[in-house]
């Protein structure tokens, strides 16, 4: 009877550690996707920066003449006039 108990005993301890050895395998192949899923969103997050920063600068140099030119155009093109308020002492 002991000798049953005891060999019992050592097909739990078998059957446990084979258990948790296939828990573990899962884990780690979940553990894989998702950390796999995670280097993919990085490298789509990359990706739209740089195509972000690329269209950005595209649009600056397509507009940058023309603002400059209405900048200048605002600063430098002076028409002196009097306020309507404005009351000359006699």
């Amino acid at each position: 009877k002991g000798e049953r108990l005891k060999q019992a005993k050592d097909e739990a301890t078998a059957e446990i550690d084979h258990y948790r050895l296939q828990r573990e395998k899962e884990f780690r192949n979940k553990q894989t996707n998702v950390m796999g899923s995670q280097g993919n969103i990085s490298a789509k997050i990359e990706e739209q920066t740089t195509e972000t920063i690329r269209n950005m600068t595209s649009s600056y140099h397509k507009n940058m003449e023309s603002m400059m030119k209405k900048l200048l155009s605002t600063i430098c093109d002076i028409n002196p006039e009097v306020h309507p308020n404005f009351r000359h002492a006699v």
